[in-house]
């Protein structure tokens, strides 16, 4: 039998037969105090002595809720082996037979427990036709039901053996339904996006992912205001952009400016992002097109180097001040002060005059200073030696702005590894697409530092270093080469 304890609005369920439950059985709930006895809440306990089903009973949806993982924390401490027993009744209890609220509430409980680890997921993923009805709920018009549902699934995807179970139980096209919604909250999009996160792993059902109804809304969402929403679909994408059948439908969508954005704006954003955007805009960019386009939205290939390259850097610190491209201001005729003084007037007095100052020079200044004093600092990009065997573009080059990248291509040819110089130059070949890059590349100083590694030891050094005069010179050679040689 089941005896009914009420405490206020809080209705325990003991189970006090000791005899297996029938399959015909349901569990009955004692309806007084006035109030409805729909589940609000299912928590599952784990007790050696008694095993207890809550349930509060109001109104789902009424109002603006907390999300659901609010007390995960909690609730993982009471998971134990003794929950197995629960699982078939909320798996039951997903059945398109039961109430609405009813399934609700098991989704939730069963999300709980699937967060205790690869077991708990099996316990559940063993039932025939649960993950079917897990993807039903997707089509739940509340949002709590399609957060779990979709955290659910979420979790199930975690594991690689079952992502092909969530990818044919059509998981992914009710979660793009789901997703044109006009209104969900923060908490169903970052749990339907980070599920097709972890389904986008597999190149197979990549493909499926990849179509003109999904793409769409994964690039609006990289604008949401919620964080991890925004990361996810980044996340989704640079997983997509590693297979190159996928490429040409994200270059379609117009993936290639909202990811360069996150790159090239000054403003902080998410690391989590950004590096999702740099490894998909580096996949794309096997494609000499899209590389191009890439590099029109102010972006710039520049190869990683080993540490050791960057230990020959030595740079000037007591030098007389100059810009990039070798022109010295003009010296005073009082002597220069013993702690630097004079020099940093200078400073000021060019920022104060800063009309008389092209914006060019200006950008090649700052993006000088960053990248030198990164290399003295020891906080440069380097290469992963472990990984420089690796087929993969994103082991060997990095995206960076136009100021920093030609900046850290100026500061490359500085060093003493042949390696190093001999991959700038290739890169400086391969970046002077147009006469805006053309004059950056001029005013970083790069010029004057490639005429003179014509006279470097290595014929490979001098082949790389000729080509990519030559392509700088398209247009304005006579100024470049006039600009090198004053």
């Amino acid at each position: 039998m089941i005896a009914a304890i009420t405490v206020s609005n809080l209705v325990i369920l003991k189970n006090t037969n000791s005899n297996p439950r029938r399959r015909n059985s349901r569990l009955r709930v004692s309806s007084n105090c006035g109030f409805s006895s729909h589940y609000q809440y299912l928590q599952l306990f784990s007790n050696p002595k008694s095993d207890f089903l809550c349930r509060l009973s109001s109104d789902t949806d009424s109002g603006p809720q907390p999300s659901i993982l609010s007390d995960v924390n909690s609730s993982l401490t009471t998971l134990s082996s003794t929950s197995e027993t629960y699982v078939p009744v909320m798996v039951r209890m997903l059945g398109l037979d039961n109430d609405p609220r009813d399934r609700e509430q098991a989704v939730i409980a069963l999300w709980k427990y699937s967060l205790g680890g690869r077991n708990y997921v099996d316990n559940i993923i063993k039932f025939r036709g649960c993950v079917n009805l897990i993807v039903n709920l997707l089509t739940s018009q509340s949002n709590r039901s399609c957060e779990a549902a979709a955290g659910l699934l979420r979790t199930i995807s975690t594991v690689n053996s079952y992502r092909d179970i969530v990818a044919q139980s059509g998981a992914i096209e009710e979660t793009t339904a789901l997703l044109s919604r006009p209104s969900l909250t923060s908490e169903v999009n970052e749990q339907s996006l980070s599920m097709l996160w972890n389904l986008s792993a597999d190149d197979k059902i990549g493909l499926k992912i990849a179509n003109a109804s999904i793409l769409p809304l994964l690039v609006k969402y990289l604008d949401d205001k919620d964080i991890k929403t925004a990361e996810a679909a980044g996340g989704v994408l640079a997983n997509l952009a590693l297979n190159a059948s996928n490429h040409r439908i994200l270059v379609q969508v117009e993936v290639i400016p909202k990811l360069a954005k996150f790159i090239t704006c000054e403003t902080e954003a998410s690391k989590v992002l950004k590096k999702e955007a740099r490894n998909a805009l580096l996949e794309l960019a096997t494609d000499n097109y899209y590389r191009i386009l890439i590099m029109e939205e102010g972006l710039v290939f520049v190869p990683l180097v080993g540490a050791g390259a960057y230990a020959s850097y030595k740079p000037a610190l007591h030098s007389w001040p100059s810009l990039p491209d070798g022109t010295e201001l003009r010296r005073s005729t009082r002597s220069s002060s013993r702690y630097g003084a004079s020099e940093l007037l200078i400073g000021l007095n060019v920022e104060e005059n800063s009309d008389n100052i092209d914006q060019l020079k200006m950008d090649a200044i700052v993006g000088r200073t960053r990248q030198q004093f990164l290399a003295r600092i020891g906080a440069i990009e380097k290469e992963d030696e472990r990984k420089s065997n690796a087929k993969s573009s994103t082991t060997h080059r990095t995206l960076l702005p136009w100021r920093d990248g030609i900046a850290r291509l100026a500061l490359i040819l500085e060093l003493e590894d042949e390696v190093a110089i001999l991959r700038a130059a290739d890169a400086i070949s391969a970046a002077s697409i147009n006469e805006t890059i053309r004059i950056l590349f001029k005013e970083a100083g790069v010029v004057q530092r490639l005429i003179y590694l014509l006279r470097h030891n290595s014929s490979a050094v001098k082949s790389a270093v000729a080509n990519a005069l030559d392509n700088l010179s398209v247009r304005y050679g006579v100024v470049f080469c006039t600009a090198a040689l004053t």
